[in-house]
């Protein structure tokens, strides 16, 4: 394990020192692995993409897939009497083009909808514990693009108050893509807006009268107890359209992934599948997250020999109605802004990309390049 090691300047400036260390080798990231798990499981908001094991499956997807040469893990450790007291799950990408290679610090995949850093309960304090990091380490990196951040409160606000005081350049910019989201206040049938209602009625009543011939919703909470739950999935998506196109598999690509995740997040109630069947044939399914007391809508396919019975309305609704059971306050659709979840909810959240860059000539030429190519 690779650790830099730095006294953080709030020690002189507030009463709750810290000091930091970096993690650089996948070597060293299963001893992450208690200190992680207890921060994310006591997190206020929860967040399944800020995971100890979603963070060590896509890493080892990418060196899998022949990028570990060019991504390391830059996961740094915030402590305080040498217990962790947060952790900032980065990594340093190192891509290059024309010649020119560029120093990247960014989150570990973009599969992810929201990104946080996984901080204790002196957020304010441990969010500047990072900021400064990056300002004292200015020399190991050029670009720092922080995607899908979400604004749990006042995250952005205390980012943007740490970089002033670092003096570190950024920018913040609005995602292209917002999240549409639903409260959860009962049954789907009391939550969905009239103007497409009676349609929704419909589709449940078409499947209802199927009922006689095996047809059954059924949500499973531990799906890392039912063998070969995932490889029925991945047959369904093999042949999802979007937009009238295959689309590109994200389950068949990252098999081992998502495998891993069932078998480590799923018995500690992070996942949840959504099914429809008939008899023993997979029809549809969406993949769910429980973070907290919020359901988050991940992926869906369906087999279109069924589209009649329009079986995405029937697990949405399913779905809704699961959640009141178990008390839930929420259905988060996440990124995308596709005309089926706007037939659900008028509300949104709004994600942010934090760009930050320092003094050096590269850093801002590298900036200045990205922020051309967002315009």
């Amino acid at each position: 394990m690779s650790f830099y090691h730095a006294a953080n300047s709030l020690a002189r400036s507030h009463s709750i020192p810290f000091a930091i260390e970096s993690v650089l080798t996948e070597e060293g990231l299963p001893a992450l692995e208690a200190d992680w798990n207890r921060l994310s499981g006591n997190a206020i908001s929860p967040n399944v993409f800020s995971t100890f094991d979603w963070f060590r499956s896509w890493m080892k997807s990418l060196r899998q897939e022949g990028q570990g040469s060019h991504v390391r893990p830059n996961v740094l450790l915030l402590k305080q009497d040498r217990a962790v007291a947060g952790i900032a799950p980065l990594v340093l990408r190192q891509p290059s083009r024309f010649g020119f290679s560029l120093r990247k610090l960014e989150f570990v995949t973009i599969h992810a909808d929201y990104n946080d850093l996984v901080l204790g309960r002196n957020s304010e304090f441990e969010t500047e514990a990072v900021i400064e990091h990056l300002a004292r380490t200015a020399g190991q990196w050029e670009i720092a693009d922080l995607r899908d951040l979400r604004d749990t409160g006042n995250t952005i606000a205390r980012l943007e108050r740490a970089l002033v005081r670092a003096r570190l350049h950024y920018r913040l910019l609005p995602e292209n893509d917002r999240c549409p989201y639903l409260p959860i206040r009962g049954p789907w049938s009391e939550t969905m807006p009239q103007k497409h209602l009676l349609d929704t009625r419909r589709a449940f009543r078409r499947f209802q009268e199927m009922a006689k011939e095996g047809f059954r919703v059924r949500f499973v909470e531990k799906p890392q107890l039912e063998p070969g739950l995932l490889e029925r999935m991945i047959v369904v998506e093999a042949q999802k359209h979007v937009d009238g196109k295959l689309s590109i598999p994200v389950l068949g690509k990252y098999f081992e992934v998502f495998q891993t995740l069932f078998n480590t997040l799923g018995p500690s109630g992070w996942i949840t599948v959504g099914l429809v069947e008939q008899e023993d044939r997979l029809v549809a399914w969406r993949l769910f997250y429980r973070c907290g007391d919020k359901l988050w809508d991940y992926l869906t396919a369906y087999d279109h020999t069924y589209a009649n019975l329009s079986p995405g309305k029937v697990l949405i609704g399913s779905a809704i109605d699961h959640g009141f059971a178990k008390g839930l306050r929420e259905l988060d659709f996440l990124r995308g802004e596709e005309a089926y979840k706007l037939r659900w909810t008028s509300g949104f959240k709004q994600n942010h990309r934090l760009l930050i860059w320092n003094r050096r000539l590269k850093s801002r030429f590298s900036a200045s390049a990205y922020l051309k190519l967002r315009a």
